[in-house]
């Protein structure tokens, strides 16, 4: 399975990408309408799912079963979906630029990892990783100054 390394490797900048949002997200120091708040949930809904979908990759190991690869699947259409309904207004209010590296970087590395897995490819998951890393590389740099309400 040439493309399975590629994608544990997508899904473990997620599972990272979430340990790292755990942290920002216990600042409080914002009041979130409650928009902002469903906006949050699908935030965190999206953080859930890769989370799940990375630890079902990481348990598989080398060997991915047509069970754990439409469980990863639907996990990861679920965080894309979510990450969609994400408000940018929202986005905008945790940090000035997390909406551009959000939509730029993480999301577009969700779909980049979404159609790896249904058509693998060194090159797309490749990108996805790249995406993934810009993403959490901008975020350390940044996190002192990111700011997301509780989860729910």
């Amino acid at each position: 399975m040439k493309g399975r390394h590629s994608l544990s490797a997508i899904f473990c900048q997620v599972a990272l990408l979430f340990v790292l949002f755990i942290g920002a997200c216990q600042k409080d120091d914002h009041v979130w309408s409650p928009e902002e708040l469903k906006s949050s949930n699908y935030f965190y809904s999206a953080q859930r799912d890769n989370r799940e979908a990375s630890r079902i990759i990481n348990r598989a190991g080398e060997v991915f079963s047509i069970d754990e690869k439409q469980k990863v699947t639907k996990l990861t259409e679920s965080a894309l979906e979510n990450a969609r309904k994400v408000d940018d207004n929202f986005l905008s209010k945790v940090h000035p630029e997390f909406k551009k590296h959000f939509r730029g970087e993480f999301q577009t590395a969700l779909e980049l990892a979404r159609k790896n897995l249904d058509h693998p490819d060194s090159k797309t998951a490749r990108s996805a990783e790249e995406l993934f890393s810009a993403f959490v590389d901008w975020y350390n740099a940044n996190r002192d100054d990111i700011h997301m309400p509780p989860a729910y």
